[in-house]
């Protein structure tokens, strides 16, 4: 069974004091949800892993351990069910030290006359007409002419100029955006508008870039997109794994990007099989069904959840497990896990032990446990929601592989 597990409290923000931000660099280039911080990663490379070591993220979000791996000359191989990993990481990883090229893609997309249509079928409805014709003709030019920071100031002009409130992460198209929209931009000069949030949003880009050189050291990296972990597997050896599996029911990352990837090219079908491939979201399907969880916890709390929520909870932890154990089973050296108190109908498994439980058997040794008591972030408190608090409590669960 290993050693007893050493618990600690601290702040997952103060584990690396040397970073002055969770958005230095270039990690605040574009929002992703429940974003893994800088910190956490920086940590666990500075402690367990040495230069020139491959680290794998099988859940990699946003692309963080990439960009702490080319800080710190480690290699990283991020691994994501959401396409825009790729994107993300091509423009994270770039260095650009002269604007002229970006001015140039500047001018192109501010004064195309060639439209793109997205395939997706519900694009209209994210969009007033008229600013729809805009934004087909930008991202025209961008096609003609790619440019990774450009994708993403494009990006960002199409979120902010679209029906999707600009304050809820997941897309969401409130009367509030609608009638900002409608009553306010449109009446307006809507069209230079436009253009210099773009001109602006290509500018802070193009910092982050030259501040993410400053840090740059080596290294390399891959990125995929479109992976489903559970029947994914991994060809090569990897040193070390750091990641962080969704928490629960809590999020949904796919459809918090369904505008990114319409104007990607991805059609309806496309989308929808993505969504259905989510963990909170996909078929218990009888492979998944079949993984044992060997965790006496994770029976404990079984028995406790309300059986119409069975389902998720099943469906979570043996998605989650099987596909790290398929990773897993490629690392020679250390394994961390992030994870939350996200709760089912008010019932707050305790993750963290399920998992060392599980590969502790498995024949992983335990390492350590970190644990940071939020005390800043709330979560809707004026819908009706079993855990208004949201995530309360994160922990790093740290293993040795056999």
């Amino acid at each position: 069974m290993g050693i007893k597990t050493i618990e600690e409290i601290v702040s997952f923000r103060e584990l690396s004091p040397e970073i002055p931000s969770t958005t230095y660099a270039s990690h605040g280039m574009y929002y992703h949800p429940a974003r893994f911080i800088p910190q956490v990663v920086s940590w666990f490379l500075n402690t367990y892993t040495r230069e020139g070591d491959w680290v794998v993220d099988p859940f990699a979000g946003g692309g963080t351990l990439a960009v702490e791996c080319l800080i710190k000359n480690r290699n990283a191989v991020c691994l994501d069910l959401n396409p825009l990993i790729e994107n993300l990481l091509v423009a994270k990883t770039c260095i650009v030290d002269n604007y002229s090229k970006l001015a140039e893609f500047e001018n192109r997309v501010v004064n195309s006359s060639q439209p793109y249509r997205p395939k997706w079928s519900r694009i209209d409805y994210w969009y007033h007409p008229e600013i729809l014709k805009v934004m087909e003709r930008m991202w025209g030019a961008y096609y003609e002419s790619p440019s990774p920071l450009g994708l993403l100031a494009l990006f960002k002009t199409s979120r902010r100029f679209s029906y999707a409130d600009d304050e809820v992460p997941k897309i969401f198209g409130s009367r509030r955006k609608r009638k900002e929209i409608d009553e306010q931009i449109v009446v307006s000069d809507f069209k230079n508008m436009i253009r210099e949030y773009f001109r602006k949003s290509l500018q802070k880009l193009f910092n982050d870039s030259l501040e993410f050189a400053k840090y740059y050291k080596g290294g390399k990296y891959i990125a995929k997109g479109g992976i489903d972990l559970p029947y994914y597997e991994l060809d090569c050896e990897i040193d070390h794994l750091i990641t962080s599996p969704p928490y629960g029911r809590a999020h949904e990352y796919i459809r918090s990007f369904k505008l990114e990837l319409a104007w990607l090219g991805y059609d309806d079908r496309q989308i929808t099989d993505l969504i259905g491939k989510e963990i909170p979201y996909r078929k218990l399907t009888p492979d998944i069904d079949a993984v044992r969880i060997e965790s006496k916890t994770y029976e404990l709390y079984r028995r406790k959840i309300d059986a119409k929520l069975l389902r998720d909870y099943d469906c979570y932890f043996k998605s989650v497990i099987k596909g790290l154990e398929k990773v897993l089973s490629k690392v020679t050296g250390y394994a961390a896990i992030f994870v939350g108190n996200a709760t089912y109908g008010g019932i707050e498994p305790p993750y963290q032990d399920i998992f060392k439980e599980h590969f502790v058997n498995k024949g992983f040794v335990e390492e350590r446990i970190l644990i940071d008591l939020i005390k800043s972030r709330k979560l809707f408190r004026g819908r009706r929601n079993l855990s208004p608090n949201g995530i309360e409590r994160e922990y790093l669960l740290v293993l040795k592989a056999p």
